[in-house]
């Protein structure tokens, strides 16, 4: 049986003790801990004041992910003109040094509002494309192993020095169709503009680095002005560039053109360098993650995805309103500045279960923020992937034994990138594989989440009623453990039969086991029939998760706990918090017949009896006497059929009561190609029209074409794939909207739902 999950909740005030208050007042991007460890620096902020303003900074601190995801969601609002703007004024040395070298350096995709971004990046696109990629994987591969060759002997090295630092510069130059001539000279410009535009240089460093970018400056449009009078045949991203300036010179202009080489070549050098860095400092953290890529380098691009979440290169970035509006309930004027903190997002736990853990099995790490997300997504994220993938592969292929050596870490001033500018480790030269087994090639983009899953082993099962199935779980993997989880989460298992079901957790004997509970379902179309036919001890299962849409918010007064039928499992865990956080619950337990209620007649499984409401013995609960005795201030957290969740959120409505419910499945999801209409949709992002076949849903058609979308479920509960409706009719077939949502026509699941007609949408 699965069990997904929807949730309608209200919303819950945060709270900030004094301490935080006057720490958020005084917040500086350049203080100790923010540029020790971004993320761990906002915690507090994100869990108790995840949106506040910086006064000795000016700008809006914005730090939780949903938060953040749709501030990027919208461009028109939420404008990116200061995404370079810089952090300290030049002096006005620095400004003569800068024009002195004619240092005009404008809007680049970075920084661009609408209309002209988007038809700006429309022109770019092709050619980020993972297709046309192919070509930079055997040069990067082949640079990568070179630069291995020239240090493998030595039994230690710094890595960004001999390895991080030159090859992520060489292929951005390659990609851009750059002359071998000018690599070595441009690739030495790059820290002068991270430090010119996010840094806070003092006034002597300021003409220093001014200096240096007005070299970058007038030296890369020398290279610019070479390429142009030699164009005719030649290949890269500059020369396509250079052919549509030519044809479309109000859209490709010159100044762009000499804007966006500076840009991308900072962008693909800097941001790759670091992403890197930070992977395999974290990795050698963590020796028996190392070994498990050695020994699996299949896992090389999730570990990279799960690094991407974990530690990722560009910690934060800049937005400016362009209207009064609200986030999250907090008034934002026209004019304020953001500062959003993805760090701080990609560990956010209303997000990622476990977020502080670096898993590599974690298989929707996809979901990080640190490549952007929506209209100014990274275009070159799947040339970072492609680089980072082959580094991991290529150090822990041939050196499984590295270890990272004692030292200070240090990196460079600054508020968006975050690395180290060191990285020495070590290795027994002796130890080297002399033979290693063939490099792998990896499909270029986004991992496919399918693919990552963890091996489970039946460690028991127990028969608790004549059709519930008590199934323990433990790792199969001798290296890495079953993570833990919170109240409320979920796993799906992959059967032998080719289904794939969700199981909520239930409290377990071993911290290092997940428990289970399997209820034998007479419709089954297969998956709870298996479990209870064909499943012994012993087994191995590949699992996905844990991961929790039921999240368990412990700031209520008081909790209502209503569980129908098997519907027990989550709420089983969340009674386990509630008691040991000392709040106040109550327990509502509901079926039809006693011997088909797990735990029903074992009192000590449950932190307290619960309130039985058994139909076929007469004692039927009334929704309403329980719900209408709650006192202001309490949660509803629900999970059983549909009709008993229904009249839960009537009810929750009536009385102005939070609830979050989760419900077992949603039929209305199921894709019926015999009944289906074919519909046309237009992605605003890219202009680019797809379309969805009667046997395939939106979500299926977008992925097919490499453009990425969280989703989960794929049954329209949790609503992770939910895309912004620009115009059209929608179908509406989920259960996450609201009534109100739906009449509005500006969401849509793309896992479900479907159009009417042709639709336009943005991600």
């Amino acid at each position: 049986m699965s069990i997904i999950t929807t949730a309608k909740s209200s919303e819950c005030p945060f709270h900030a003790s004094a301490d935080l208050e006057q720490k958020s007042k005084d917040f500086d991007m350049f203080g100790p801990e923010y540029q020790s460890c971004p993320a761990t620096s906002m915690q507090n902020f994100r869990e108790e004041k995840p949106i506040f303003f910086s006064e000795k900074m000016n700008y809006w601190i914005v730090t939780r992910y949903e938060d953040i995801r749709e501030i990027f969601r919208d461009p028109i609002t939420f404008s990116a003109r200061n995404a370079l703007e810089k952090i300290a004024p030049n002096s006005a040395e620095a400004d003569e040094i800068l024009k002195s070298y004619n240092y005009g350096m404008n809007r680049t995709l970075v920084n661009e509002d609408e209309p002209i971004h988007m038809e700006r990046r429309r022109e770019l696109l092709d050619a980020f494309a993972a297709p046309n990629l192919e070509q930079l994987r055997e040069l990067t591969k082949k640079l990568i192993t070179e630069e291995v060759d020239s240090f493998i002997g030595k039994g230690q090295v710094d890595l960004v020095a001999t390895l991080l630092w030159d090859v992520p510069v060489i292929v951005a130059l390659k990609f851009l169709g750059v002359p071998d001539d000018d690599i070595a000279v441009l690739q030495n410009y790059g820290v002068a503009h991270k430090v010119n535009t996010w840094g806070r240089p003092s006034g002597e460093e300021q003409k220093h680095v001014a200096t240096n970018v007005g070299k970058f400056w007038h030296y890369s449009g020398e290279v610019l002005a070479r390429m142009k009078q030699n164009s005719e045949g030649k290949s890269g991203w500059m020369y396509d560039m250079i052919h549509k300036n030519k044809s479309n010179p109000r859209v490709v202009t010159d100044n762009y053109l000499h804007s966006m080489m500076m840009a991308i070549l900072v962008a693909a050098h800097e941001t790759t360098a670091t992403a890197t860095a930070n992977a395999i400092r974290h990795l050698l953290l963590r020796p028996n993650l190392w070994k498990k890529l050695h020994d699996q380098p299949e896992l090389i691009p999730a570990a990279v995805e799960e690094c991407l979440r974990y530690a990722g290169p560009i910690v934060s970035w800049r937005r400016q309103a362009t209207k009064d509006v609200q986030v999250a309930g907090v008034d934002i004027k026209e004019g304020d500045k953001l500062f959003l903190v993805m760090a701080a997002a990609n560990r956010d736990p209303q997000q990622f279960e476990n977020p502080e853990e670096l898993d590599i099995l974690r298989d929707n790490a996809n979901e990080h923020l640190s490549f952007g997300y929506g209209a100014h997504q990274c275009l070159g994220r799947n040339i970072g992937r492609l680089e980072m993938c082959a580094f991991i592969e290529e150090l822990t292929r041939r050196i499984p034994d590295m270890e990272m050596m004692e030292q200070n870490f240090t990196s460079l001033p600054n508020t968006s990138f975050h690395g180290p500018e060191e990285l020495w480790v070590r290795w027994d030269p002796n130890a080297v594989v002399q033979h290693a087994k063939e490099q792998s090639t990896f499909p270029i983009g986004n991992p496919d989440k399918r693919s990552i899953v963890r091996s489970a082993k039946v460690a028991a099962i127990n028969n608790l009623t004549p059709s519930i199935k008590r199934i323990v779980l433990e790792s199969a993997d001798d290296i890495l453990p079953l993570p833990r989880w919170t109240p409320g989460a979920h796993i799906e298992l992959f059967l032998p039969n080719g289904l794939k079901r969700k199981y909520s957790l239930c409290p377990s004997e071993q911290p290092n086991q997940y428990t289970v509970l399997v209820k034998h379902e007479p419709e089954s179309q297969g998956g709870s029939r298996w479990i209870h036919e064909e499943l012994q001890v012993g087994d191995q299962l590949p699992i996905q998760g844990p991961k929790n849409f039921f999240k368990l918010d412990t700031a209520a007064d008081h909790y209502l706990l209503v569980a129908g039928g098997i519907g027990i499992t989550p709420l089983l865990s969340m009674a386990t918090e509630l008691h040991q956080q000392k709040k106040r619950f109550e327990l509502i337990y509901c079926g039809r017949t006693r011997d088909n209620l797990a735990y029903c007649d074992i009192p000590e499984q449950f932190i307290r009896a619960p309130q039985l409401y058994i139909s076929g013995e007469g004692r039927r609960a009334d929704l309403r006497a329980l719900v209408s005795a709650q006192k202001p201030g309490t949660h509803i957290y629900a999970c059983g059929p549909d009709k008993m969740l229904d009249e839960l959120d009537a009810l929750a409505e009536e009385y102005q009561l939070g609830l979050t419910f989760e419900l077992f499945s949603s039929a209305s999801s199921i894709l019926d190609p015999e009944k289906e209409t074919a519909f046309e949709v237009e992605l605003i992002d890219t202009g680019k029209t797809y379309l969805v076949p009667r046997d395939k849903t939106l979500l299926e058609v977008l992925l097919a074409h490499d453009i990425e979308v969280t989703n989960d479920c794929e049954e329209g509960l949790c609503g992770s794939c939910e895309v912004v409706v620009v115009e059209g009719q929608i179908d509406h077939r989920d259960r996450v909207l609201t009534a109100n949502e739906r009449r509005s026509n500006t969401k849509m699941m793309s896992c479900c739902s479907r159009a009417v007609g042709k639709v336009k949408i943005k991600l």
